[in-house]
Formats: structure tokens, C-alpha cells, sequence
């Protein structure tokens, strides 16, 4: 992994994401409340969501349609 004075690589990026995806799924998962996906303070714009989950949904090849419905089943 880079060191903080360099900037990260596409794998490396991905790498984080990918983590982070999973570390999250599993904590909503294992809790009965919400869990916020950012902390409070943190600046993520509506453009910054919408491109991630975006790239998100297409490599794993889920459709806004059936997000909604998962979303409408789960409750969530």
C-alpha cells in the first residue's frame, strides 16, 4: 500500500472500497438499529453517493428497479 504522501492506485482504491463494502454489510447485519454509512460531519456530496453506488450496483450487475424492490421486501 502507498504511503500517505502518495496518492493510491485504481487497485488499491478498489481494494479499500471493496473492503469497506463488506466490513459494512456485515456490521448492518449483525445490529437491530440503523447504522449510518458515514460518521457525522463527514462530506460526502449527493454526486459523490450517486457515482459510487452507481459503480457499485453495476459490478454486481443489480438494476435501480430491483435495488427498490430488495429495499421495499427489507424494509430497509
Amino acid at each position: 500500500m502507498s504511503s500517505p504522501a502518495e496518492p493510491l492506485s485504481d487497485g488499491e482504491v478498489q481494494a479499500l472500497l471493496a473492503r469497506a463494502v463488506r466490513l459494512y454489510a456485515e456490521r448492518v447485519a449483525a445490529r437491530d438499529e440503523p447504522l449510518a454509512a458515514f460518521p457525522a460531519g463527514e462530506e460526502i456530496t449527493a454526486t459523490d453517493a450517486v457515482v459510487t453506488t452507481t459503480a457499485i450496483l453495476k459490478a454486481v450487475n443489480v438494476q435501480l428497479f430491483e435495488l427498490g424492490m430488495w429495499q421495499a421486501w427489507s424494509g430497509r
